[in-house]
């Protein structure tokens, strides 16, 4: 199965991907425009995204430890968490409706009581690699076990530069918001090893100034 990999997300005009507020309504429009079978992000990402509910963050239910019934047609949200940072925590992103359900990356190193609480909750799990997920072992079983043809890679920068130097990346989708971040800015980009070279496939400019631009990897 041909299965493209693509690298989303939201920046300033010198690609910082922090020190703004993103138009989040047009990001994620942008997710569903490529209609991913797999929704792919780090924990620290999927943990950011917890923490902005605070005390707000029900507790799990009985209902939280059953896979869920959805529709087939939605994405499979996949967290990277060799650390298990997000135990007692992932009943919240089960319960989205635009969630088919939670599949987790680790390693060999991560926590016995952490693939404990997974099992007991009917969680999948994908092993590949020692101490660090082997991502390129990681995304084949992902694609053959899911049938996946398309798969959006939304986080912060380490898991775009890792997924990038490894040369998994197929397509770069930026929404480039109006503003400069300057010395407070944290380039998305800036933990490349080697250059990569690139080839701009749309380009398109959005009534509040934002422009979304995507770029094929050249390999």
């Amino acid at each position: 199965m041909e299965t493209k990999i693509v690298l989303h997300n939201s920046v300033s005009l010198d690609c910082s991907f922090i020190g703004f507020h993103p138009n989040m309504d047009l990001h994620y429009r942008i997710v569903n425009h490529y209609k991913p079978n797999i929704y792919l992000a780090g924990s620290n990402t999927a943990r950011s995204g917890i923490e902005l509910f605070g005390k707000m963050l029900p507790d799990e239910t009985a209902n939280d430890t059953q896979k869920p019934k959805k529709d087939k047609s939605l994405p499979f949200w996949v967290i990277s968490d060799t650390k298990g940072s997000l135990k007692d925590l992932l009943h919240h992103y089960r319960r989205l409706d635009c969630c088919r359900d939670l599949v987790i990356l680790a390693s060999k190193s991560t926590p016995s009581d952490y693939l404990k609480y997974l099992d007991e909750r009917h969680y999948d799990y994908i092993i590949a690699g020692d101490n660090f997920i082997n991502y390129k072992s990681a995304l084949k079983e992902l694609i053959t076990k899911y049938q996946s043809s398309t798969i959006v890679v939304d986080s912060g920068s380490i898991l775009g530069y890792i997924l990038l130097n490894e040369n998994l990346i197929d397509e770069i989708s930026l929404i480039v918001s109006p503003e400069i971040i300057g010395i407070h800015s944290k380039n998305l980009f800036g933990e490349l090893k080697t250059k990569i070279n690139l080839s701009c496939s749309h380009c398109e400019k959005f009534p509040d100034g934002n422009i979304w631009i995507t770029y094929e990897v050249k390999k």
